[in-house]
């Protein structure tokens, strides 16, 4: 390899240096010297610079090289970006080596970058889109790139639109169902009678009884109802699983035969070495403009304020504490029906400031597609990163669907009012981020401190669950008089 190299002793460094390319080693190992020998502050920062760029580089060389048997110490410099153990304190390199390389969550949504760099390459994830890199096209069997017909992107609208079918069909089950078991509730109490004393028989029917049956024409016309509803999303979940049936043998005859459901996207070394290069943007955005852009793992930049970092399953309680109080946030409507679709969370290594939504959905499926946003994994208050990166989420998303109505409907629309009502000044999604917070970490408890008519906006538009708003309106004038007329709004509509 090289003299640097081969004077390292046995250990984590060696160990992820294997096999790389010599000169990319030797140079990154004697910036290393360098940068660690350095006594001048100009000069150290130099050498750090030239340090940063050169781990960057021989990041995105594992990167490309990612399999299921990838070494763990490789892996573990994707995840977390460890490159020298002599970096960390005895208690960090337990924190790293101690965590287990498999991490499960229920929803299969929370990615280290090593598993996001897997499922990517492996084509069951979409590369990330990104404004600063070329976009090559896959590779076909035929090597020719090209896909003048569109029928990737013709794919992956129609298996969105088949799949939102889908959703909406289950959705119609569920209020089925539900009319169901009323409709079996009645049918119990209308059929239990008591003996009467005198006749020693079944009684006739009680008033309670009498007022339930008059339930029954209602009940008969909903369930009329979805049988069409249910029936139409049938039928068109039907129609586009044909269409899906026979665009996926064209496009198995141009990829030489392989199955456009077992390996969606198309994938070569060009790739992943895009994904890597998107990923290096998303840890610059979340580390910001005046944060420590110093890629390498150190003890130095590993929060001591806590040790409950953003780790996998720890990040999706997190999520979960957020949705809890703002339960819409994943709802996505589609044919007046909402559904729930949880983005992709990529956890990000070293250490950051800030959350962000890199794509709040594909622009190619609106109705099923998830979107992606980017945590990093060591920050002083991980709580706050998540609900950062959920608030960017919530507004992009909400923007997009309002397309070029934005300023003018939903949530969007409401709090461009208020912000152009107010006259204030700056960018309108780092105001609404802020706010955002403050519902969900000061609103929640009845701590008042955003502006009323903002806090109208998000009690309509993100509402809190009606057992904590009961709460509060017991707290405070203001959310005394939104849960009034909300009550009031909700009696009118019955």
């Amino acid at each position: 390899m090289g003299k640097l190299y081969d004077a390292l002793p046995d250990g984590f460094l060696k160990k992820v240096l294997e096999g790389e390319n010599p000169e990319l080693v030797e140079r990154l190992l004697t910036l290393q010297v360098k940068y660690r020998d350095s006594t001048e502050k100009d000069e150290k920062a130099v050498y750090r610079e030239r340090l940063a760029s050169t781990f960057w580089q021989f990041y995105i060389e594992v990167a490309k090289k990612i399999s299921p048997n990838l070494p763990p110490q490789k892996r573990l410099l994707l995840r977390y970006g460890t490159l020298d153990m002599r970096y960390l304190n005895a208690d960090d390199q337990k924190l790293i080596l101690g965590r287990p390389l498999e991490e499960t969550e229920p929803d299969n949504t929370v990615f280290y970058v090593d598993e996001w760099l897997m499922a990517v390459a492996e084509g069951k994830i979409k590369p990330s889109m990104t404004d600063e890199q070329p976009k090559h096209k896959a590779q076909s069997a035929g090597g020719s790139g090209e896909d003048p017909s569109g029928n990737r992107s013709k794919y992956e609208r129609l298996v969105g639109a088949s799949e939102a079918e889908k959703m909406n069909y289950q959705n119609l089950l569920e209020k089925r169902k539900l009319m169901e078991e009323t409709l079996l509730s009645i049918a119990n109490l209308a059929t239990n009678h008591p003996n009467e004393q005198l006749l020693a028989m079944p009684d006739i029917y009680s008033d309670d009884q009498l007022a339930r049956l008059e339930e029954l024409p209602e009940i008969s016309r909903e369930l009329r109802r979805l049988q069409k509803e249910m029936q139409l999303a049938r039928n068109n979940y039907s129609s586009k699983f044909e269409e899906v049936n026979e665009l996926e043998k064209q496009i198995m005859g141009a990829s030489g035969g392989e199955s456009a459901s077992t390996q969606l996207y198309e994938t070569d070394a060009r790739t992943i070495e895009n994904e890597a290069g998107a990923l290096r943007q998303m840890v610059k955005m979340c580390v910001g403009r005046q944060g420590n852009h110093f890629p390498i793992l150190t003890s130095a930049f590993i929060p001591k304020e806590t040790r409950d970092y953003n780790f996998k399953t720890s990040a999706y309680g997190k999520i979960n504490a957020v949705e809890k109080l703002d339960a819409s946030v994943f709802s996505r409507t589609f044919r007046q029906a909402s559904n729930r679709i949880l983005p992709y969370i990529i956890l990000l290594p070293g250490y950051g400031n800030f959350g962000i939504c890199w794509e709040p959905y594909d622009k190619y499926n609106k109705a099923t597609s998830k979107g992606r946003i980017a945590v990093p994994m060591f920050t002083r208050i991980p709580d706050l990163v998540i609900q950062m990166a959920l608030a960017d989420f919530r507004w992009q998303t909400a923007k997009e669907l309002a397309s070029y109505h934005w300023m003018d409907e939903g949530l969007t629309g409401r709090y461009y009012e208020y912000f152009t009502n107010e006259k204030l000044k700056g960018d309108i999604k780092t105001t609404f981020m802020e706010d955002y917070i403050l519902w969900l970490s000061k609103e929640a408890q009845g701590i008042q401190k955003l502006h009323k008519d903002v806090r109208y906006v998000f009690w309509r538009f993100i509402p809190f669950p009606d057992d904590l708003k009961e709460k509060l309106s017991l707290k405070g004038f203001y959310y005394n008089e939104l849960w009034k007329k909300e009550q009031t709004f909700r009696l009118s509509q019955e």
